[in-house]
């Protein structure tokens, strides 16, 4: 059975773009066959009277956009691998595109900008934020990003996380090749 991983981030947030960039497309890249992804861009945000009256996000009015026009376009692509959502992700937290109201990511990923206009401006992207606030809320992250296995929050799988994802989720993998391959080549660095 795969592991099911969470990362709950915000789109503004320089230490989930250091994250998403440096530790979670790298791992999607090698261990996309291994794992299941769940990405939650919501991080500290609140909503303000059940989501009537919007959100409020760490980062500001931006971030909160940003999250909104993540999750929407999440949606849309639901069914696409884990590999190309974390490409769409990684877009977006490296442009912040979406955070400045730009959906050029979101046309970069072959995503219906269509159907993500439609949520962002429908109860749909609300609803979506509400939902992950209510994810969110289950694990209560102290810092944002959050990592979760299988809905479970471990601090030393947190930590470690943050230093090297790879190597985290190798660890409760085991025998892959994948992992194997990357053993090696760390230990070929360290060598040299």
């Amino acid at each position: 059975m795969q592991p099911y991983v969470s990362v709950y981030y915000e789109s503004k947030c320089p230490d989930s773009r250091a994250f998403i960039l440096h530790q979670l497309q790298p791992a999607i890249k090698l261990l996309h066959k291994r794992i299941t992804l769940n990405l939650i861009p919501f991080g500290k945000a609140r909503s303000i009277n059940n989501g009537y009256d919007g959100f409020e996000c760490q980062h500001g009015p931006a971030e909160c956009l940003g999250n909104v026009v993540q999750e929407c376009a999440l949606d849309v692509i639901k069914e696409r691998t884990d590999l190309e959502k974390t490409a769409y992700v990684a877009c977006e937290m490296k442009s912040l595109a979406g955070a400045q109201g730009s959906l050029e990511c979101v046309e970069k990923a072959n995503i219906p900008s269509n159907s993500v206009i439609e949520c962002l401006s429908s109860d749909k992207g609300t609803s979506l934020q509400l939902h992950s606030e209510y994810l969110t809320k289950i694990v209560s992250p102290q810092f944002v990003p959050t990592v979760t296995i299988d809905g479970m929050f471990n601090q030393q799988i947190q930590d470690s996380s943050q230093e090297d994802l790879i190597d985290t989720l190798c660890s409760i993998l085991q025998e892959t090749k994948e992992c194997a391959q990357y053993h090696n080549l760390m230990a070929m660095k360290y060598i040299l």
